[in-house]
């Protein structure tokens, strides 16, 4: 058994990736049968999540409190008097806040170099080195940063796509690269008999077929051309309910055009969803669909999706084709295309043979190789 501390800004219920990975990596520890505490922020908004998810997983959570000019400083105290009382054989920096607090006072936090890895998820070397901000500018991030990662034990790359793209720099002897897998919990497959009781509990025909969608809803994620590309697959598929699941500024963007176009009966906005009912609509979904048109590191929902036993239509950049592998799990389309984007679901809506060999390779797939057991244990091997 080990002793792990996760250090983690961000912690659902609110959603981001780095969060979602604290959480997912700190099951999986728990389910190895590791000692697991977390350094995490605790608000309002989080308290109650947090007190059960200490009690179901035995996790002990230390907090503090949410203050904005100097919460890097809190954290740091509460992390010098974590460790100082009790000793931890892996340290873990997972988020962005998280890594720049262990830059801002790396001189303090040398000794734990030999135990403590930081966690990169996808937008760190833009962030920190490339286009850093002018707050990260003069307080000489860069600098700090460098210095920072090179005294960590390993550096977690959490795709291959990151990997590729840190060996061009002087950190490439700390690589590690080690997948995000899967909660299999939260995610899983249904049984027909609980398809149609989630589909009677929203209210959704038994025999109608769903399109699912869910992310941050920004206009580069590719709803809008979902909304786009539903004019033509409607006509193949006339009783089809797209779902989005999500929040963000772009929403009014996409409910006016939905209304413009005269989609209203085929399309339901749900707003931001917990994790439980993600699953619950991955659950009740023929297809689910994010053409994102950023370069994604990885594309853990995609994987999310095949837990559940669904395939998945993604877009054709970055990192993406780690999570769905063309015509084997899923589609990989132009995210700009609604001509392809429409061929590509109905084809699949309207093929269940298709469909079915398309789900079961991703199922097959998602739970041998990414579940969050497996990142866990190799976390513990570094």
């Amino acid at each position: 058994m080990k002793k792990v501390l996760i250090i983690s800004y961000e912690f659902p219920p609110i959603i981001g990736g780095a969060g979602v990975y604290a959480h997912d990596l700190a099951i999986g520890l728990v389910k190895n049968g590791h000692q697991v505490s977390l350094l995490t922020y605790k608000t309002a908004r989080n308290a109650d999540f947090l007190a059960s998810f200490e009690q179901k997983y035995l996790v002990r959570c230390h907090t503090v409190p949410e203050k904005k000019y100097i919460h890097f400083y809190l954290f740091f105290l509460e992390l010098k008097k974590t460790v100082k009382q009790e000793h931890f054989d892996v340290i873990i920096f997972s988020d962005a806040r998280a890594k720049k607090m262990g830059a801002l006072f790396q001189p303090v936090l040398k000794q734990l170099g030999d135990r403590s890895l930081a966690v990169l998820h996808g937008n760190e070397k833009a962030s920190f080195f490339e286009k850093p901000s002018l707050l990260l500018r003069a307080f000489g991030m860069q600098r700090r940063m460098l210095n920072f990662l090179r005294h960590q034990k390993k550096i977690v790359v959490v795709s291959q796509a990151e990997y590729e793209l840190w060996q061009q720099t002087n950190l490439k002897e700390k690589l590690q690269l080690i997948r995000h897998g899967i909660d299999t919990d939260i995610f899983h497959r249904r049984t027909p008999e609980q398809v149609a009781a989630i589909k009677k509990q929203y209210a959704i025909g038994p025999d109608r077929p769903v399109l699912f969608s869910a992310s941050r809803l920004v206009k580069e994620k590719g709803q809008e051309l979902i909304i786009d590309s539903l004019r033509y697959i409607i006509r193949e598929v006339p009783d089809l309910l797209c779902i989005i699941a999500g929040s963000g500024n772009y929403l009014p963007t996409l409910q006016q055009k939905v209304k413009d176009l005269g989609l209203d009966h085929h399309v339901l906005f749900t707003g931001g969803v917990s994790r439980d009912i993600l699953s619950d609509y991955f659950a009740i979904c023929d297809l689910f669909i994010l053409p994102s048109q950023f370069y994604e590191s990885f594309g853990l929902v995609y994987l999310e999706a095949a837990a559940c036993g669904k395939t998945a239509i993604a877009g054709n950049r970055g990192g993406t084709n780690e999570a769905v592998v063309d015509d084997v799990t899923g589609y990989l389309v132009n995210p700009v295309s609604v001509e392809e984007i429409s061929h590509k679901v109905v084809a699949v809506l309207n093929d269940p043979v298709l469909r079915e060999r398309l789900q079961h390779t991703a199922y097959e797939r998602a739970i041998t190789r990414f579940t969050n057991v497996a990142m866990a244990d190799k976390i513990i091997e570094i």
